[in-house]
């Protein structure tokens, strides 16, 4: 799947991303403004395998942040 993005020229990681980010909770805040947002929790569409995506918000919000601080720390 990687691949396959980065062969479309589409973003694949937050180091993909050019100039200033925001901090982990900034991106977070960001994410909240998402169509996906319900009852204030984020959702995300996952993919078990190739074509069998679902939605789900049972990702812990510190998870979430946690990734996102150690993808920017790698920036």
């Amino acid at each position: 799947m990687r691949a396959h993005l980065a062969a479309m020229g589409l973003k694949r990681d937050l180091a993909d991303i050019p100039g200033d980010l925001p901090d982990a909770e900034g991106v977070l805040r960001l994410m909240a403004q998402d169509k996906k947002v319900q009852d204030g929790r984020l959702r995300f569409v996952l993919a078990r395998r190739i074509g069998e995506a679902f939605v789900t918000a049972d990702v812990p919000r510190e998870t979430v942040a946690g990734m996102l601080h150690e993808a920017l720390a790698a920036r």
